[in-house]
């Protein structure tokens, strides 16, 4: 088997590189990924993504559409169909849920808003096969779209991330959070719950990640008066991240206000139960099947809720599970995820 894989907006991606292992490793397949251009004026970047997908796509049996590249769909179709290739569409970010429900950079009713929509909804239609993260939103597409098969392969940890030893004993209570300060993450929240915490325990957090948002949250820190408990890290490599959760109690989740912030199982989460860490994070239904493996490790809090939150960073105990038990119990669940993708690659595709 054969596959070009489109639109990489960064081949060291959990998600991405994830599947394109699992296609090499399970499946035997050769892999060319053709990476999305950042350089040079719109029209050259259209031009070299244009290339890259028609040049890469010879000869190949599946054509998978990055996570990143939604809006790519139309040409990414097209390309398949005059190759005889599936077409496979990783649906994980969605282009309005991005920028009109998570960021609100796009105001609900406006045309862009509109045209986003329709981007989502004609990759779905046009797609052979629609990967997803977790069986809460493969159930949401389907009622948009039962044009194609949707599969939920869950995010997963990566191979870094193993069992690392408890931190050093200390009285205060260490906690990490790590991105890019987006409003699915819920940072003001996180905030607002460590000022509640502060008069019943001592904590450190310990915030990793850059981003536009990242000054803003730096401003509520002081107006909050969180300056001391409180430490801003830039952005580190993803294998110095293995450390830094190892350094720490508590991994945070995500805590936002969307409907996707409530549907996602976060990288973080994953990553910060396969090192043995507690993790907290809100409530979903998506992670139920998350919650029977990993145990106490995994501290639910209802959405939206600061001093649920902060309750909750209160209760944290030392970890008593061990996570080189709990890792492959994880591994066990993306993998019967992934088995739904093989079973459908290998399959009959659908007739154009």
């Amino acid at each position: 088997m054969r596959v070009l894989y489109y639109g990489v907006h960064d081949a060291a991606y959990p998600r991405n590189t994830r599947i394109r292992a699992y296609l090499v490793e399970r499946l035997g397949a050769r892999v060319e990924v053709v990476a999305r251009r950042r350089t040079g004026s719109r029209v050259r970047r259209a031009a070299a993504d244009l290339r890259g997908l028609w040049l890469g796509s010879r000869g190949v049996d599946v054509v998978v559409l990055a996570e990143m590249r939604v809006s790519h769909a139309p040409l990414g179709w097209l390309v398949s169909r005059l190759r005889g290739a599936r077409f496979v569409v990783d649906r994980l970010v969605g282009l309005h849920e991005t920028a009109v429900v998570d960021w609100r950079s796009v105001a609900p009713r406006s045309p862009a808003a509109l045209r986003l929509l329709v981007l989502d909804r004609l990759a779905l239609r046009l797609a052979d096969l629609v990967l997803i993260d977790t069986e809460m939103r493969a159930d949401e597409l389907r009622r948009v779209s039962r044009a194609a098969p949707v599969v939920a392969l869950p995010v997963g940890a990566p191979r870094w991330a193993r069992d690392r030893p408890p931190a050093p004993p200390s009285e205060t209570l260490r906690v990490l959070y790590y991105g890019n300060y987006i409003p699915l993450h819920g940072t003001e929240l996180v905030l607002e719950a460590l000022a509640l915490v502060l008069p019943r325990r001592a904590v450190r957090l310990t915030l990793i990640g850059g981003g536009p948002r990242r000054d803003g949250i730096e401003r509520l820190v002081d107006r909050l008066g969180l300056g001391a408990a409180c430490r801003f890290v830039d952005a580190v490599p993803e294998s110095a991240l293995v450390d830094a959760i190892g350094a720490n109690d508590v991994v945070l989740g995500v805590f936002g206000d969307s409907a996707k912030a409530r549907s996602v199982v976060a990288n973080k989460v994953w990553q910060g139960l396969a090192c043995g860490r507690t993790v907290v994070t809100q409530r979903s239904p998506a992670l139920a099947e998350l919650q029977v493996v990993a145990g106490s490790l995994l501290v639910q809090t209802e959405p939206g809720d600061a001093h649920a939150l902060a309750g909750a960073l209160v209760g944290v105990v030392p970890r008593t599970i061990r996570a080189d038990l709990v890792a492959p119990a994880l591994d066990e669940l993306v993998d019967r995820g992934f088995a739904g993708l093989e079973a459908h690659l290998r399959g009959p595709g659908r007739s154009s």
